[in-house]
């Protein structure tokens, strides 16, 4: 089966554009570049490969502490682009093509001494390829989620003798489980990396004339923006002075609002007059180091379907009020493990309210944030590399 799947790959070359074009979600996809085998800088290196930019930005934990040790491989031209600028000094390039000859060639030429794969990237040709040439292979922060778990136990039979030499690092117990029933060879839990964000040196620059309850709206996605001008107008009753925050996920969005109030863009200005009622970022980065100035912090990308959320830990490092909505699936395990509060669009004005007069704290899950975290030494002990503690 394992050369029908490569036979798969090769057909698949002049349908690509298709392949493309399905994949656009995740950034741009391209084939050329696919097909070298040059990467000397991943000689005697940690490979680590990550799938896109959030999967390139949750690896900053590990990343960080084997500096010049690692080299990376992404599989998305804007993952490439975002590695380039968050790790000028590790050495990166797409993942070579996962058809077979291709793959161990890459392998065989630049001989990294192990592999990191982060999450749930499962390419067979890659695993195969480090196993005949003795690489070691560890997923790290590993994922298997239900839905995935159901369609890779249909092929089984194909992956478990590609899962045998390797090391699963699951995110959690039942993520554990899920890859022991499919048969990789060790097993343990570390936790999820995304526990593992470092709160910025200092707030981003912020002035607002006088003070004001803030609610910040953080990553928003179509949709989300509606949900929070109705948020506002209705919290207006009782805070006059209310100042609504909102930060697009994708920065390209900004235009497109129209929002029914005075509105001030971040690129205008950092002072914030008082009769602004809406404050939109329309900056690349400072979402982090801006949550610092919330008084309450709205994750978005959880409020519509087919997102799954974005990482609340974000904002929870400031010990802020946290809230997401009904579809963080892919942070589940994390709004649960640390208790953060969930609400409908329709039930937020009651959580904001009592959360901008003191009611709610952030104080259980942030005690909870805390001892959880230390994920990326966890990882690194297990395969056997020291913490280098230098900034990539």
């Amino acid at each position: 089966m394992f050369w029908l799947y490569n036979l798969l790959v090769f057909l698949s070359f002049p349908a690509f554009p298709f392949i493309k074009f399905s994949l656009r979600k995740r950034g741009k996809v391209s084939l050329f570049g696919r097909l070298s085998a040059e990467f000397p800088e991943a000689r005697g290196k940690v490979l680590v490969h990550a799938a896109s930019v959030g999967e390139v930005v949750s690896l900053k934990p590990v990343l960080d502490r084997l500096g010049r040790r690692a080299a990376l491989t992404v599989f998305t031209d804007y993952g490439l682009e975002r590695a380039g600028s968050l790790y000028p000094n590790i050495p990166s390039r797409l993942l070579p093509l996962d058809f077979y000859p291709v793959i161990k060639s890459f392998l065989k030429k630049n001989r990294p001494e192990k592999v990191l794969i982060y999450e749930s990237e499962i390419w067979p040709s890659l695993l195969r390829a480090c196993s005949k040439l003795g690489i070691p292979v560890f997923f790290i922060s590993g994922k298997v989620s239900e839905k995935a778990f159901r369609r890779l136990l249909r092929f089984r039979a194909f992956l478990k003798p590609l899962f045998e030499n390797v090391v699963f690092l699951a995110r959690s117990v039942p993520d554990a489980e899920r890859a022991e029933k499919l048969g990789f060879r060790s097993v343990k839990v570390v936790g999820d990396l995304k526990l593992d964000v470092n709160r910025p040196k200092e707030p981003a620059p912020l002035v607002l004339e006088r003070p004001r309850p803030v609610i910040l709206w953080g990553s928003t996605h179509p949709g989300e923006e509606d949900i929070a001008v109705k948020v506002h107008a209705e919290l207006k009753e009782e805070f006059p002075d209310l100042l609504t925050v909102i930060a697009p996920r994708h920065v390209g969005r900004v235009k497109e609002l129209r929002l029914p109030g005075r509105t001030l863009l971040r690129s205008s200005s950092v002072t914030v007059p008082s009769t602004v009622e809406f404050y939109v970022v329309d900056t690349l980065g400072e979402l982090p180091a801006l949550y610092a100035h919330a008084d309450v912090a709205v994750i978005g990308g959880s409020f519509v379907p087919g997102i799954g959320g974005h990482n609340p830990v974000e904002a929870l490092v400031w010990k802020k009020p946290v809230v997401v909505g009904p579809y963080s699936d892919h942070f589940s395990h994390i709004v649960e493990m640390l208790k953060i509060p969930v609400c409908r669009a329709e039930e937020l004005p009651n959580f904001l309210k009592e959360a901008l007069k003191g009611e709610i704290t952030s104080d259980l899950s942030y005690n909870l944030w805390t001892a959880s975290r230390g994920v990326a030494e966890r990882i690194l002990e297990i395969i056997g590399e020291k913490v280098v503690i230098e900034q990539a």
